[in-house]
């Protein structure tokens, strides 16, 4: 059984050291991440996955704008909703106990943590779980993965709540 830090280490991607690159931004691509989570270059869709994985990787949101940023460079991009999606899960037994780990679109693995917290959001006009990820990004939570939390989400006072870590996170606000 591994603990939970040593499972977030397992999982973890490459990370860049946004806070210490400080290029000037360099205007805007025609790129766009629709609400289905798909990459377009010019209305076409970005169907090299790695292609899509590398600009994923370098991805940040400061304020209200999403970004490409590299050590020369920062990009602006348009994205409709969230960047990412939610599409599957599985528990993982840590030292901690149970662990919720979410897959992306992309095939990324996130583990749901008070650093990575769900938070239920207004997704055209409906209350929808979203998974706060690392540099202002989120994913949201599709349909059928949160019709099978519901079924196994439990409930208290405050509303129902799928438990990771050690906490309740709720998914109703």
């Amino acid at each position: 059984m591994h603990s939970l830090n040593e499972l977030a280490t397992a999982l973890e991607q490459p990370s860049k050291p946004f806070s210490q690159w400080q290029p000037q931004h360099c205007g805007e691509l025609p790129i766009i991440i629709n609400q289905q989570g798909e990459w377009l270059y010019g209305g076409s869709k970005i169907t090299r996955i790695a292609m899509v994985k590398l600009f994923a990787s370098v991805l940040c949101k400061e304020q209200d704008t999403f970004y490409l940023k590299t050590p020369i460079e920062k990009i602006a991009i348009t994205v409709h909703d969230a960047p990412f999606i939610i599409v599957n899960w599985r528990f993982e037994m840590t030292e901690q106990g149970q662990v919720l780990c979410c897959v992306d679109n992309l095939q990324r693995t996130w583990l749901v943590t008070c650093e990575q917290p769900l938070v239920v959001q207004d997704y055209q006009g409906n209350d929808v779980p979203y998974l706060q990820l690392p540099y202002g990004c989120s994913a949201r939570v599709s349909r059928s993965v949160f019709y099978q939390w519901a079924e196994i989400a439990q409930a208290d006072k405050q509303g129902y709540f799928i438990q990771s870590a050690g906490q309740r996170f709720y998914l109703n606000v």
